[in-house]
């Protein structure tokens, strides 16, 4: 799946991309991201079979989480993509991918994580893979939110009033 890099913008400036939500707690994306994630990366597989671009989204109904499945030609989540002509050729063809977003305060400083997942005819045609790649990302994401919220007990000391 390729698009010319200007084609590209002007679809997602126009909203020209399919779009799917879901909503799960934290407690149960934690318990079972693969299962939560489950939905968006076929409806991701379903577009890419119909040459349409696309953005799945979860999100966690009782923290401020959101991870997204997104395709694109360049690892900026879709809501950047008037960047891309200021980076990248506008008349250049460009492979599409599948990219994995997460936005929430305590996944890093910037408050968001980006990673590609595979080249979206690689999505499709070798969804185990593809999966696994997730699942592997998934877990890194999920320690990172763990670790900051045990962090954050550690050092919210109440103190006494004396």
């Amino acid at each position: 799946m390729k698009r010319e890099i200007q084609t590209f913008i002007d679809a997602v400036a126009n909203d020209d991309l399919q779009h799917f939500s879901a909503k799960t707690t934290e407690k149960a994306f934690y318990a079972d991201a693969d299962q939560a994630m489950a939905p968006l990366a076929k409806f991701i597989r379903k577009q890419i079979a119909a040459d349409q671009l696309a953005q799945a989204e979860l999100t966690l109904s009782d923290a401020e989480v959101s991870v997204r499945l997104e395709t694109s030609v360049i690892n900026l989540p879709l809501k950047d993509s008037k960047i891309i002509g200021k980076i990248m050729e506008t008349d250049a063809e460009a492979d599409v991918n599948v990219y994995a977003v997460i936005e929430t305060a305590d996944i890093n400083v910037s408050g968001l994580r980006i990673d590609a997942l595979a080249p979206a005819d690689t999505y499709v045609d070798q969804a185990k893979t593809a999966d696994d790649s997730l699942h592997d990302w998934l877990g890194l994401q999920i320690e990172k939110l763990q670790a900051a919220a045990t962090n954050k007990e550690a050092t919210d000391v109440k103190k006494s009033d004396d």
